[in-house]
C-alpha cells in the first residue's frame, strides 16, 4: 500500500476532529430544522477486497492467473462518507412515526473498480415506546465482485450484481428484555454476462437483548434463509470446468443458518467522554442444496461454506453529537466439498481496519 495514500486518508480524518469538536461561537444558535441529520466519515484498510483465497492470491502476485484480474492490488485503503436522515412525527399521544435513511459511498485508493454506494430506508411506527413496526428496504447497486468466465461466449468478464432488501420487523420491549422477529426478501441480479447466477431468496429472523449487568448489553440472533438460483437452467447442461479456476456455474440454490452475537459494555469511567467497548461475532453454515452429479456440479453438491466474522470495536464520544470509532474486522470463510478441489478455492481470510467519525449536524 503507498504510504502517501495511507497518510492523506489520516490527514483528512485529523483535520476534520478539531472542527466537530469546537464549540459554538458565542451569540450562535444552534439551526432549528424539522429533521435530524448525521455525517459519518471513514478510512480503513482492507487486505483482501476480492476475498481471495491463497490460491487466488498466489496466482494474482505472481502473474499466472487464467484471465488477468481487473484490480491493481489485492489490498486498498477504502474512504467511505456517510449520510443519515430522519424525521419523527407524533400520531396522538401513544403513536409515533419515524422516517428514516442512510446512505454510504465508498471511495478505493487504488482499485476504482471496487467503488460501490449502498442505501436502506425504513419507516418505524412505535407504541409507547415499547412496540415498534418498522418496515425496510436496503439497496447496492452495481457491487463488482471479481472476474468470471463466461461460458456462453467463452470469454473474461468482472461479475457486477444489484442486491435488495424488503423486510418487516416487530420488536417488543419489556423490563426484561427486547425481542424481535424479522421477515424478509433478498433479490440478486447480476450483469447480462453472469443472468445464470441470480437469485431470489426469503429470511426470518429472530433476536433478543438484554441487560444483564450494569453496562453490559447482550444481543443474540438467529435467522434462516432459503435462496433459490433462479438463473440457473438445468436443461442447458453445464461445460467442463478447470477444477482449479474459481466459477459459480451450477445449482447455487442454498439454505443457511445464521447465529449473531453482540457484546456491549459502557466503561465506567469518571470521564465526560464516554468509552463503550463492542464484540461483535457472526457464524453462519450455509448448506448447498444442488441434486446434480458431482461430475457435472462439483462446485455445489455436498458443498457447506462455514463463515466466522469478528468485530471487535471501541467506540469513544467526547460529545452527545459526536462519535469516534475504531473497528477492526476478521471475516473468515472455510468450505467443505466431495470436490477436493473446492475448498483450495472457495476458502478466505480479510482482515480490516477502520477508523470513523459520525457527527450528528441537527
Amino acid at each position: 500500500m503507498n504510504p502517501l495514500l495511507r497518510f492523506r486518508s489520516l490527514s483528512v480524518l485529523g483535520l476534520m476532529l478539531p472542527l466537530l469538536t469546537a464549540p459554538p461561537l458565542r451569540g450562535t444558535e444552534k439551526m432549528q430544522v424539522p429533521f435530524h441529520v448525521k455525517v459519518a466519515f471513514s478510512t480503513s484498510y482492507d487486505d483482501n477486497i476480492l476475498k481471495y483465497s491463497n490460491n487466488d492470491l498466489h496466482r494474482f502476485e505472481t502473474n499466472t492467473e487464467a484471465f488477468p484480474s481487473e484490480i491493481t492490488t489485492s489490498d486498498d485503503w477504502v474512504n467511505a462518507l456517510g449520510l443519515r436522515v430522519y424525521r419523527d412525527f407524533d400520531l396522538g399521544r401513544r403513536f409515533r412515526l419515524r422516517g428514516y435513511y442512510s446512505g454510504k459511498i465508498s471511495l478505493y485508493a487504488v482499485n476504482q473498480i471496487k467503488n460501490y454506494q449502498s442505501h436502506y430506508f425504513s419507516a418505524r411506527l412505535s407504541y409507547r415506546s415499547r412496540g415498534y413496526l418498522t418496515l425496510k428496504y436496503s439497496y447496492l447497486p452495481s457491487y463488482y465482485l471479481r472476474i468470471y468466465k463466461d461460458r456462453d461466449w467463452n470469454a473474461y468478464h468482472g461479475a457486477q450484481f444489484d442486491l435488495s432488501r424488503p423486510a418487516v420487523s416487530l420488536r417488543w420491549r419489556s423490563s426484561i428484555a427486547e425481542i424481535e422477529g424479522e421477515l424478509g426478501r433478498e433479490f440478486v441480479y447480476y450483469n447480462e454476462y453472469f443472468t445464470e447466477y441470480d437469485s431470489r431468496a426469503y429470511y426470518w429472523g429472530l433476536s433478543a437483548l438484554r441487560r444483564f449487568v450494569e453496562n453490559l448489553d447482550v444481543s443474540l440472533g438467529y435467522t434462516f434463509t432459503s435462496s433459490d438460483n433462479i438463473g440457473f437452467d438445468q436443461s442447458a447442461g453445464l461445460p467442463s470446468q478447470d477444477p482449479l479456476t474459481d466459477t459459480e456455474y451450477g445449482d447455487a440454490t442454498y439454505e443457511e443458518d445464521e447465529y449473531t452475537l453482540r457484546l456491549s459494555y459502557l466503561l465506567p469511567l469518571e470521564s465526560h467522554w464516554d468509552w463503550r467497548i463492542e464484540f461483535g461475532y457472526r457464524h453462519s453454515d450455509r448448506f448447498y442444496q444442488s441434486q446434480l452429479p458431482l461430475a457435472q456440479d462439483g462446485f455445489h453438491t455436498g458443498r457447506e461454506d462455514h463463515r466466522n466474522i469478528f468485530t471487535p470495536s471501541l467506540t469513544i464520544s467526547p460529545l452527545s453529537t459526536l462519535d469516534l470509532e475504531l473497528v477492526f474486522s476478521y471475516d473468515q470463510r472455510r468450505s467443505d466439498s466431495p470436490n477436493a478441489s473446492v475448498p483450495k478455492i472457495k476458502n478466505y481470510d480479510e482482515r480490516t481496519f477502520e477508523i470513523g467519525i459520525v457527527y450528528q449536524i441537527f
